[in-house]
């Protein structure tokens, strides 16, 4: 019988079996090649994970009236619509091309609201819902106190009103927006933090993939996919740290 659970966990430690090798040839000057070349880590995960209509880059979008959004790190569009400009991975796309765009970060918790606020601009610009994330390999700080957020963290989300509407904090903790509630409960926009042992970086890319689905197609996965994109059998909502409301 698969075994779903061991594959998603794989995920996390193929990233992070890697995510530290460059540190080991270059010192602390060369911060900024260390998270290029993390972010090309993740870009080659989603590249032989993503359907035939999508690719992946990085680069820019760009809007109406000559507005253009700030550099993204990994930018997943839609290949039926032409580019406005390609140089190897390198993109410049329109804002009707995207379908998802991510953050890359070594540690977001020495820069989470600086992410947030570009995730939350981009988002703005762009102008629709799609899959807008920010992935962290790691998280230095304590996410919950006593089982209550972090004010740093329930500011920066409250803050960014459900644009970044997926994160993932290193391997163990994952955080997704619900607008109008999560299932069986409340209808309040939210964002909910869940501690996944092992697991928030599949769950991220398994989110990614299944919202750009529904994006193009116009459908939901098909349903034998969905137990290998979340193999928790109770489904994660057991694994809820806390909620995060947007209007108290």
């Amino acid at each position: 019988m698969p075994n779903y659970m061991d594959y998603q966990k794989s995920v996390a430690q193929e990233l992070a079996s890697v995510k530290n090798r460059i540190r080991d040839f270059i010192d602390d000057h060369h911060w900024g090649e260390d998270g290029r070349y993390k972010e090309e880590i993740l870009k080659e995960v989603l590249a032989d994970k993503l359907p035939s209509y999508a690719s992946v880059g990085t680069g820019f979008v760009a809007s109406d009236g000559n507005r253009t959004s700030s550099q993204i790190d990994i930018i997943i569009y839609d290949n039926s619509i032409p580019l406005l400009f390609k140089k190897g991975d390198f993109v410049i796309v329109a804002k009707e091309a995207v379908l998802a765009i991510v953050e890359v970060k070594t540690d977001v918790s020495r820069c989470l609201r600086g992410a947030m606020c570009k995730a939350h601009d981009n988002g703005e610009l762009i102008g629709r819902r799609i899959f807008n994330g920010i992935f962290s390999y790691d998280y230095g700080t304590n996410l919950t106190n006593k089982n209550t957020v972090s004010h740093t963290l329930k500011e920066a989300l409250v803050n960014n009103f459900g644009n970044a509407n997926y994160l993932a904090l290193g391997e163990n903790y994952f955080i997704k927006y619900w607008e109008d509630g999560s299932p069986n409960d409340e209808p309040r926009n939210k964002y909910r933090l869940y501690k996944i042992e092992g697991l928030a970086f599949g769950y991220f890319i398994s989110n990614l993939i299944e919202d750009i689905h529904l994006v193009h197609c116009g459908k939901p996965i098909p349903e034998n996919l969905r137990n290998v994109f979340y193999p928790i059998t109770e489904t994660k909502e057991p694994h809820k740290i806390a909620d995060i409301f947007l209007e108290e």
